[in-house]
């Protein structure tokens, strides 16, 4: 990872790993049913900081839509140490992301309870993450509004991404293991 963590950093990651297990054996939030499987999420989360052509540490702002258990962006968050937008109308989903928050006094995160499309932010927005949310043309139709030029979009997607791709829309494409991970700027869909 070209992205070193801080014995801080790793402490927060560790305490998000036991939380996340805690309370996904009561409220059943993420597949992952193990401290194993977290931690291969965990990772997961954090393998687009090790491809420098993206220069993730250069953001200023990571808004996540469908945060859930929050993956990729609590990892992320807690790595580059920037402002967190999570996004995300499920309630109890939502009260997880907030305990979270409180829990390891992850003072840089927000969340916000409603659905993406219906979201009014007062801050531009540079970088965009989701994972396992919708399909391609769905999303950017649901996130648009959030998106000027410089906006980079980073999507996690399993093995049948390539149904959904876009044929107008450059996209670059990093596979580890069955994950696809997409990444395009918002000049690509946007005049702002």
């Amino acid at each position: 990872m070209s992205l070193e963590l801080s014995l801080e950093m790793l402490q927060k990651l560790e305490s998000y790993r036991e939380f996340l297990h805690k309370w996904n054996k009561i409220h059943n939030l993420s597949g992952a049913k193990d401290s194993k499987e977290i931690l291969k999420n965990i990772e997961d989360s954090l393998y687009p900081l090790s491809l420098q052509a993206l220069n993730l540490q250069e953001k200023k702002i990571l808004f996540d839509v469908g945060s859930g258990n929050g993956f990729p962006a609590v990892p992320l968050g807690i790595a580059l140490q920037i402002p967190v937008v999570l996004c995300e109308p499920n309630a109890k989903k939502a009260a997880f992301l907030q305990n979270l928050k409180a829990q390891l006094a992850l003072e840089n995160f927000e969340v916000l309870r409603q659905r993406v499309e219906s979201v009014k932010y007062h801050k531009k927005i540079d970088f965009i993450t989701s994972r396992a949310t919708f399909e391609l043309p769905s999303f950017l139709k649901k996130v648009r509004h959030l998106m000027h030029k410089e906006t980079l979009v980073l999507l996690y997607k399993g093995s049948s991404v390539q149904s959904e791709m876009i044929a107008s829309l450059e996209v670059q494409q990093y596979k580890r293991g069955l994950r696809h991970y997409l990444v395009f700027k918002g000049e690509a869909l946007c005049n702002g």
